[in-house]
């Protein structure tokens, strides 16, 4: 019995929804973008922006060089929404990961098959590894040829595309960060009810976290407990990576695999 096979065929629909959804948007966002350029709002959007005070700027990504008449700095605006999209759905992929076999009733039907729980789980998870990067490559895809439709023609495109490429790259780490954290949060739950609610509130809540972090620098430590803010697209084409996040994400995902391990091979499971 093919685990993989079955459990990437089971949840088809939902990447598919998802990819349209998140493509529609980056779309329907860069569309936008020649009129924005033509439309002198570097200097409007910058006289509103300098009006605002600066830990509510930094609290909602902008700064007074926000520059919407360049297509990199809308595309990083752009692109902090859809970082909120993968957080989501890779949380979802993963809370929802194991609970579904008992919720849907089908955990009795693979136990009578002869694999082991070690394999079922790993199983489910690669399943889930995989959703995440197809949903990535469609999502990039769309916003490559969208980007190099109303680039302006002075704009570098190998530049535009090493920007895209760091920022992807911080998006599939946050999706691969909750959906690591999902799966441990699967594999405690009792009923799947809650559990496209837990995934979403549990993104939610990290990233109000984020906000508070940045309104007060007594609150700065917070940001340790926001994935969201380890990944900000601006921040990303501006100053990069910060290791320090980077071995911090790696860390949460092996901790968060680990404990689901263990508490997969001795959970009682709910079969009827």
């Amino acid at each position: 019995m093919n685990i993989f096979k079955f459990e990437f065929k089971r949840n088809i629909k939902s990447l598919i929804y998802w990819s349209i959804g998140t493509s529609a948007i980056i779309v329907l966002f860069m569309a936008l973008f020649p009129s924005m350029k033509d439309m002198g709002m570097k200097e409007l959007v910058g006289a509103k922006l300098d009006s605002l005070p600066p830990a509510i700027l930094e609290a909602f990504n902008f700064s007074s060089t926000t520059d919407f008449s360049n297509i990199n700095d809308f595309l990083a605006y752009c692109l902090q929404y859809v970082a909120m999209a993968f957080g989501i759905y890779g949380a979802m992929l993963g809370v929802n990961s194991i609970i579904e076999e008992e919720s849907e009733g089908t955990i009795e039907f693979l136990y009578s098959k002869p694999v082991s729980r070690n394999k079922i789980l790993w199983s489910k998870i690669l399943s889930r590894v995989v959703y995440l990067l197809v949903f990535l490559v469609i999502v990039v895809a769309v916003t490559v040829g969208i980007s190099i439709t109303v680039k302006p023609t002075e704009v570098n495109m190998i530049d535009l595309s090493i920007n895209i490429k760091s920022m992807f790259i911080g998006m599939a780490f946050l999706g691969y960060i909750f959906m690591a954290i999902g799966v441990a949060i699967s594999t405690i739950l009792k009923r799947g009810k809650a559990a496209t609610s837990i995934g979403v509130s549990l993104f939610f809540m990290t990233y109000i976290l984020g906000i508070l972090s940045k309104l007060k620098e007594e609150f700065s430590f917070i940001k340790y407990f926001s994935p969201y803010e380890w990944v900000i697209p601006s921040n990303i084409i501006k100053d990069g990576f910060e290791a320090k996040f980077i071995i911090l994400g790696f860390l949460l995902i092996a901790i968060s695999l680990l404990i689901s391990s263990v508490i997969y091979k001795k959970k009682d499971m709910n079969i009827n």
